[in-house]
């Protein structure tokens, strides 16, 4: 089994919206599009209402967001591809200031979960090897499974994961069940699984 490192990311995109006319509903995974207003006849622009205790919107047309900032966080050491400044000033200096990154300490007590913070299922996340099926290290276990259920919670949620092992760095994709090696010329692809126990 590789000693595979977690190296997650989470980009975070903080935008402008423009709701227009809005109607506040109970949570629906069915709505693909606003539903009409029985008074007008005419679509809502935006649904809104309550999510794990925030207020959230949804809007339906790309128009109606104006993007201002990218937020990146993820574990591991800084990789100055992703964030090239370590500071505001820093990249504030640079001519490329408008589409700058820079990092941000942000303290985290817990970067990897626990099994026991994610889930109640029994059973451990594998992919196929030339030799047969190979169970993923402790940290990735927990990894996978937070992914897989925020996606099983949310289908907008992402499905794919990014670990890293000894040699190649991998996507591992919940939602088609595959393992993609992201750095390999063939972009190798293995089938993964949950196995219940």
């Amino acid at each position: 089994m590789p000693n595979l490192v977690v190296i997650s990311s989470t980009n975070l995109l903080f935008v402008k919206k423009h709701t227009g006319k809005e109607v506040e509903l109970n949570q629906n995974r069915a709505l693909a599009v606003p539903p009409i207003d029985s008074r007008t006849g005419l679509k809502y622009n935006s649904v809104t209402g309550n999510t794990a205790g925030s207020q959230v919107w949804i809007v339906y047309e790309n128009g109606r967001a104006y993007p201002e900032y990218l937020v990146r966080y993820y574990v591991g050491s800084r990789d100055e591809s992703r964030s090239p400044y370590l500071s505001k000033k820093e990249a504030s200096k640079s001519k490329r200031w408008s589409s700058c990154s820079f990092e941000l300490d942000v303290p985290t007590s817990n970067p990897q979960p626990s099994a026991s913070q994610l889930t109640a299922r029994q059973g451990f996340w594998e992919y196929l090897s030339e030799s047969g099926w190979v169970a993923y290290d402790a940290a990735n276990q927990a990894l996978i499974e937070r992914t897989f259920q925020d996606f099983s919670v949310t289908a907008t949620s992402p499905s794919i994961v990014v670990i890293k092992g000894p040699e190649w760095k991998y996507e591992v994709d919940v939602a088609n069940m595959q393992q993609k090696n992201i750095q390999h010329s063939l972009s190798t692809k293995r089938e993964i699984r949950f196995h219940s126990t």
